[in-house]
């Protein structure tokens, strides 16, 4: 049965409780201190109720760490298929894909932290649900990537696979050393990446009939 999303005020006062302010604190504790060491009254103590009342909203801790992690990649999902539709071409498409994912990660940074490092804490079935979500996530570059092969747009390479997960990891590390509070905005952090990415799809010029 599903959990009743419907706000209810706390114990202590501290205003309407729902889904989304549990899921909140819970990213932040997670982010902390990783799924395992979280427990519900620790989630509960965050958001200022009782333990018991935390179960009006959620059924288990699980359900919480499966909302946080689909969200978050959804999050990317939804931002870079918007944002690569008026692309001109594939280096186009590629460039407002990395930054699109840039700028999620600039307002999703503990979210991103939680969703791409603590999903191996699911279930094996809620584990396959995130596998085709990663999937999706990275059948959009290679979608970007054969077409601009297709067109002459990139050079031909010899695995179109390991070329994308190459940008997807160059991707995922900035989890590790992105700060939202840096000098360089997720924008202008996107462009530099696109640059190291497109420079390496680049087609090289013909050479010169003598």
């Amino acid at each position: 049965m599903a959990a009743p999303s419907k706000s209810r005020k706390t114990e202590a006062g501290q205003g309407p409780v729902s889904v989304e302010r549990i899921e909140t604190a819970a990213i932040q504790l997670f982010g902390q201190k990783t799924y395992p060491v979280v427990g519900m009254r620790d989630i509960s103590d965050a958001v200022g109720i009782l333990p018991g009342s935390l179960y009006v909203h959620i059924r288990k801790k699980e359900d919480i760490l499966l909302r946080i992690i689909e969200g978050g990649i959804q999050n990317y999902l939804d931002a870079i298929e918007a944002a690569i539709k008026p692309g001109t071409n594939g280096p186009d498409r590629m460039r407002r894909a990395i930054v699109a994912h840039m700028c999620v990660l600039g307002d999703t940074l503990l979210q991103t932290r939680v969703a791409f490092h603590q999903w191996t804490y699911l279930s094996p079935p809620l584990q396959e649900q995130v596998i085709e979500l990663r999937r999706q996530y990275e059948e959009i570059f290679t979608r970007i990537l054969r077409t601009g092969i297709r067109k002459k747009e990139f050079r031909r390479v010899k695995h179109h696979r390991i070329a994308v997960l190459a940008i997807i990891g160059m991707l995922n590390s900035a989890t590790e050393w992105f700060s939202p509070d840096g000098e360089l905005s997720p924008e202008a952090v996107g462009h530099l990446l696109a640059d190291s990415a497109l420079e390496g799809l680049a087609r090289q010029p013909s050479a010169p009939v003598s």
